[in-house]
């Protein structure tokens, strides 16, 4: 039994089309699927659940990929689902996620995503994916920063959309790194001159924090996050700086300050033209 309700909808009519498809990557959290439980009938049926062959029959769920037995970390089955989609357009999402999106134009305040919202969320996805080879949705943290519905070029995190045959013909590449691979991921196709966009009308944010029992936290320790942060800006060095952040409270083995980085999109990005 999912931890939340599937919401569905007889009346909602949207259809995507055979070029979109949605994933979802999860691990450890058999039971608790808080992203796909609040999405309608119309949306779980373009979305797959990403799985560890280990805990496949465990899931009932009708929609799986698989993932081969040597994966086991989130950078690698990026990549796996990067290369075996089997469409044009793709979305991929964390498994602990709630949508919201903003009461109208001039309203910053957010509400739940309804089964319309839902809807209207990916078909401008979609329809975004004809222009920009990489897009996004607003974290729910600072959303309210930004007055404009979308912007262009800036950090991409939790859901993440991608034109495949472009990022494929650049050979972008996750499995760089082992964690930061989002972030990897978009200033790689930043500076081969692609822009992405962001949606600041709709916003994502975690239902139980970075640390929540499963994902990333059955392996992401204090060592690889520093380890990662330098191999980023190794790798791109112009755009990358590696600083300590104080945490609101202590994560994991963190003791309230953790190496992380600082990216600058816009340079990166610009470097390119």
């Amino acid at each position: 039994m999912w931890i939340i309700e599937v919401h569905t909808s007889s009346f909602l009519c949207w259809d995507f089309g055979v070029s979109l498809k949605i994933f979802v990557h999860t691990v450890g959290r058999i039971d608790i699927q808080y992203t796909i439980a609040r999405f309608p009938e119309d949306v779980l049926e373009q979305t797959w659940l990403v799985v560890q062959e280990t805990e496949a029959d465990e899931y009932e769920y009708p929609r799986l990929m698989v993932l081969p037995s040597e994966i086991t970390m989130l950078s690698p089955t990026r990549q796996y689902i990067l290369e075996n989609a089997g469409s044009e357009k793709i979305v991929m999402m964390d498994d602990d996620l709630y949508f919201y999106r903003r009461k109208g134009k001039n309203d910053w305040h957010l509400h739940y995503c309804t089964p319309e919202d839902f809807a209207d969320m990916f078909s401008i996805i979609e329809d975004w994916l004809d222009d920009f080879v990489h897009c996004g949705i607003s974290s729910r943290e600072g959303n309210n920063h930004v007055e404009t519905l979308h912007k262009d070029i800036g950090r991409m995190q939790r859901v993440l959309a991608y034109n495949v045959p472009k990022v494929l013909k650049v050979g972008a590449r996750f499995d760089r790194i082992d964690c930061k691979q989002d972030f990897d991921m978009t200033l790689q196709l930043l500076r081969e001159g692609f822009p992405n966009r962001i949606s600041y009308e709709f916003a994502q944010g975690q239902s139980r924090g970075s640390q929540f029992e499963g994902g990333c936290a059955l392996y992401r320790d204090k060592e690889m996050m520093e380890r990662c942060a330098h191999e980023l800006h190794d790798f791109h060095p112009d755009f990358v700086t590696v600083v300590e952040k104080k945490t609101k409270s202590a994560w994991k083995d963190f003791d309230n300050v953790r190496v992380d980085v600082r990216i600058g999109w816009k340079k990166a990005f610009e470097s390119s033209q």
